[in-house]
């Protein structure tokens, strides 16, 4: 667990501290009364020890615990993320991703939540991950309802700390590409995400984690796990042969054999796709042209 952090002596008008963002990440929002039982459960599954337990089983020790300085000697960046889950015309649940555009010069080809850099007037990671969400894809903000923030996930490859924010779409809306950021835009079905068919297991450099088949694009990485532990806590997952046994060697999919399969464009350097386990590419200066951290 991550050390509490205390309440600073005052708040600023405008711009916030990271002290104040910290702290502000502590809180859980106050659930509304017209939540939807699907939501209400997952949120408090998330928030016992079955939620613990389902994030451990995805996420190593060192992912789950920030430290107050990275492998170079500096804090991590934060950054936060939005799970926004919903239901289409049909009543089926659905969770909002995007696929960055391949001809960007960073985190290019990959599928992931909306998401970014905390900004100094980001109160705390809901701010961030609705801003940066409604950036991206044109999201009508009053139609988002957080409902949980969980706690960060640290990229040592990156400093980076990423926090999914949860958040119920009380009233969807249309949503698209924003910016040329991101080139496809969706509320993708909760029900193919689970789906055993579209779900396998991929590697690189000793590393595997979980992937799923989004339309002929690969999910891997951060967004993978965070999307394999969602579907654990919320019990929504399905018997699927994965390879994984506790301790045990595996043989898992190839990532490069994968991602050229997919119709992610990602870049196929070994050096970048390094760089991108747990998160997305970042330049030297741990951000992107838009100014943006890892999602």
């Amino acid at each position: 667990m991550n050390r509490p952090i205390e309440r600073p002596d005052e708040f600023p008008e405008r711009d916030h501290s990271l002290e104040d963002w910290l702290y502000a990440a502590q809180a859980q929002p106050e659930l509304p009364a017209d939540l939807p039982g699907w939501v209400r459960a997952l949120v408090g599954a998330a928030r016992t020890d079955a939620g613990e337990d389902a994030a451990a089983g995805i996420f190593s020790e060192p992912a789950r615990t920030v430290p107050e300085t990275g492998p170079d000697g500096t804090p991590p960046r934060y950054s936060a993320v939005l799970v926004l889950l919903g239901e289409d015309g049909a009543g089926e649940k659905t969770v909002l991703l995007t696929h960055r555009n391949p001809r960007m010069r960073t985190h290019s080809g990959q599928i992931a939540f909306p998401g970014g850099r905390r900004e100094p007037q980001d109160a705390g990671p809901v701010d961030t991950a609705v801003r940066e969400a409604v950036e991206e894809t044109a999201l009508d903000p009053a139609s988002v309802v957080p409902v949980m923030v969980m706690d960060p996930l640290y990229i040592d490859r990156t400093n980076h700390a990423v926090i999914p924010v949860i958040a119920w779409w009380r009233a969807p809306g249309p949503v698209h590409p924003a910016t040329q950021e991101s080139d496809w835009v969706r509320a993708y079905p909760v029900a193919r995400l689970a789906e055993p068919a579209l779900r396998t297991r991929i590697g690189f450099l000793g590393w595997h984690g979980p992937a799923f088949d989004v339309d002929g694009y690969l999910l891997w990485g951060f967004t993978g796990g965070v999307v394999d532990a969602l579907l654990q806590i919320a019990g929504w997952d399905q018997a699927w042969e994965d390879p994984w046994t506790d301790g045990e060697p595996v043989e898992v999919g190839d990532l490069f054999a994968a991602l050229e399969a997919s119709r992610n464009g990602e870049n196929l350097a070994p050096a970048v796709l390094g760089d991108r386990l747990g998160g997305e590419l970042e330049n030297d200066n741990g951000e992107n042209e838009n100014g943006k951290e890892p999602r």
